[in-house]
């Protein structure tokens, strides 16, 4: 007659780990996954870029900048902290800002006339170039078509021929919005712009 053993076939219940520690961590991640955005500041790097964007060192707000625009859309819900770097004192500081905006589609009403704002008196061209262009990336469409507009009108003929590039690449909507002032620059004196306007048409 056969016998077992019944300690090799059954262990005891101490042998078994207990599932509580694993319930708790899968807690913990379904609460980091519902609050993203609350638990992204465990993440160290996120933590640290977004402390550098709030720094008054320049390099460090730049830094910053460059450290969310790596991390793609994990930093995307701090969006409205990168936003309050349209106002920067560095125009390297709004230009990134508005990039990152753009790669990240994030159109609020406040950034849209923000952006407004800045494509029509921002002092430094390529912040200016920056905004209008995030403007129609956004589809911001009325806001483009009164900048462009404005500028069109104005007496800078390299802002304008950049500009005219800007409603080629925007799209049909955008050149049926500003249709009468191409008609007139194709129409105009200057050869250079008359020939953008007309490709523009």
């Amino acid at each position: 007659m056969v016998t077992r053993d019944s300690k090799a076939v059954s262990p005891s219940p101490e042998k078994f780990p207990s599932a509580a520690p694993f319930w708790r961590v899968g807690m913990v991640l379904l609460v980091c996954a519902a609050l993203f955005a609350g638990c992204a500041a465990g993440d160290p790097k996120l933590a640290e870029a977004l402390e550098n964007i709030q720094n008054p060192d320049e390099a460090f707000r730049l830094n910053g900048l460059n450290t969310l625009s790596s991390m793609g859309e994990k930093a995307k819900p701090h969006a409205n902290k990168v936003a309050a770097l349209l106002k920067d004192t560095s125009p390297n500081a709004r230009t990134l800002a508005v990039t990152l905006l753009g790669i990240w589609k994030h159109s609020s009403p406040e950034v849209v006339q923000e952006l407004s704002a800045m494509a029509t008196d921002d002092q430094d061209a390529n912040a200016r170039e920056s905004a209008l262009r995030t403007l129609s990336m956004l589809g911001a469409n009325d806001e483009f078509a009164k900048v462009v507009k404005g500028i069109l009108a104005g007496d800078d003929a390299d802002l304008k021929s950049k500009t005219l590039v800007m409603i080629v690449e925007s799209g049909k909507e955008s050149v049926t919005a500003v249709k009468a002032e191409l008609e007139a620059i194709a129409g105009g004196s200057d050869k250079g712009l008359a020939a953008e306007a007309k490709i523009a048409l």
